[in-house]
């Protein structure tokens, strides 16, 4: 039999890699995993310090309730002069105005309930959470240290999905491409054990073609 290999070299990677980050800014206060951790989806990784967070909450919910007593104060003073207006005693601006000062009132109450759900999403991101079940592959952070996500999110962590099911980016040479086809079996090697042979098979091909 006659057989032709071709020869490639490329990086033996676990097929789900997912980086988790942050979208808050704080310092590190407490780590409960490190290199090699196994992990499982939705386990706490780490936390960040939540004393600026709620304090922003707290803020939050009390310019809430001032925004609710302004409103209510409002719709007073707009029901006795819908009264009066209906009676004539006031003039239909003194009317037209109170209505707008109504309006105006509970739009800036929703404004405030925003605030108060974005304050409650913020701290709710302080706890960082597994996006998948693996195992820790690369940790960037050091308790005590200040994470800034104010430009982009800062990588904390990087898991690694089942390392049962692992991938081969290998670059292929022009020459030897037109006869790489899905579902080829292939043997490869790693240096960790040189004489131990690997099977495994083309699953895809993507173009991504280089000088």
């Amino acid at each position: 039999n006659i057989s032709q290999t071709i020869l490639s070299t490329g990086t033996l990677q676990a097929v789900t890699t997912v980086e988790v980050g942050t979208q808050v800014s704080g310092k590190i206060t407490k780590l409960y995993v490190d290199f090699n951790s196994k992990v499982k989806k939705g386990q706490l990784l780490a936390v960040i310090d939540i004393t600026n967070l709620k304090t922003q909450v707290n803020d939050a919910r009390s310019n809430l309730e001032k925004t609710k007593v302004e409103y209510h104060q409002a719709l007073v003073t707009n029901d006795k002069n819908t009264i009066l207006y209906n009676k004539s005693y006031i003039s239909e601006l003194d009317y037209l105005t109170s209505q707008t000062n109504l309006e105006g009132a509970l739009a800036t109450q929703k404004t405030a309930q925003s605030s108060l759900d974005r304050a409650i999403t913020n701290l709710g991101y302080a706890y960082i959470y597994a996006p998948i079940s693996g195992i820790i592959q690369n940790r960037s952070v050091e308790e005590g240290q200040t994470v800034a996500a104010s430009l982009s999110a800062p990588t904390l962590f990087t898991i690694a999905g089942d390392l049962n099911k692992m991938q081969i980016l290998a670059n292929i040479d022009e020459s030897d491409i037109g006869q790489i086809e899905i579902g080829q079996k292939v043997e490869f090697s790693v240096q960790a054990y040189p004489d131990k042979k690997f099977c495994g098979l083309v699953v895809q091909q993507r173009i991504n073609s280089a000088v």
